[in-house]
């Protein structure tokens, strides 16, 4: 998940965040695809690495998918309560497969409530009731931290009823105008682009972007491919076609 540029805007949502991690508070970030939110937890990830077991959870699709994801991690991480009460001594892969969702779910509480973690929820994509059950129990067990990414209310789904206090929602802003040309010029540099003509191709960009780091950065990652440029210049309208395409995906 390593975010490869340097967090450039973001100190007001990264000194929220790092509060809430180091208070133990759970915490929803809310923001339009691209705003920001998984720099957000990879910074925190790389900052808290070594704070406690920190899991990671990029994306899931059914709440099982959820539960193998999370105890992936645990074992990964050396968790030391779930790997007792799991008890896999024919190595945790095989162990898993053998897992029901509620003997997992049974093991996590248990787990959590002997040996509190931090959990990473990304991507977040309208969960159900099933799930919301499941993290209810972990949201209010002393000591776990629950860190929520959604693009706005709709997809948190399920969730809402966890994440319902503003106090606990951080609103990913859009990047300022001097901002988003630091951002620019940084990608720039990073994808090798300062060969081509660029004072065309940063005016429609930052007027597209608006604000938009990640959009910024991923326009500057397409450029770097040969198939959107002729020459030394850099067709901004394929570009502009395939970054729709991304974000509707």
């Amino acid at each position: 998940m390593a975010y490869p540029l340097p967090l450039i805007g973001f100190e007001r949502e990264q000194r929220v965040l790092e509060e809430a991690l180091c208070q133990r508070r759970s915490l929803l970030l809310l923001g339009c695809a691209g705003s920001g939110k998984t720099a957000l937890l990879d910074w925190a990830c790389r900052r808290l690495r070594h704070s406690g077991v920190l899991v990671y959870v990029p994306r899931f699709e059914t709440s099982h998918d959820l539960l193998l994801t999370i105890a992936r991690e645990l074992f990964r991480h050396g968790h030391a309560a779930f790997q007792r009460l799991a008890c896999a001594d024919l190595g945790w892969e095989r162990w898993l497969e053998q897992q029901t969702s509620s003997r997992l779910k049974g093991l996590m509480w248990q787990a959590f409530e002997q040996e509190p973690a931090t959990i990473l929820l990304d991507h977040l994509n309208r969960p159900g009731h099933v799930v919301y059950r499941f993290l209810q129990r972990l949201y209010y067990t002393p000591g776990m931290v629950l860190v929520a990414a959604a693009r706005d209310q709709a997809h948190l789904g399920e969730l809402r009823r966890l994440f319902w206090d503003p106090r606990h929602i951080l609103h990913i802003r859009s990047l300022s105008g001097p901002e988003a040309r630091r951002l620019f010029q940084a990608a720039a540099e990073y994808f090798n682009l300062n060969g081509l003509e660029l004072e065309d191709f940063r005016r429609k960009v930052l007027e597209s972007a608006k604000g938009n780091p990640g959009d910024i950065v991923e326009m500057c990652r397409l450029a770097s491919d040969p198939r959107y440029r002729s020459g030394t210049h850099i067709e901004f309208s394929l570009i502009r076609i395939e970054l729709k395409m991304l974000r509707s995906g």
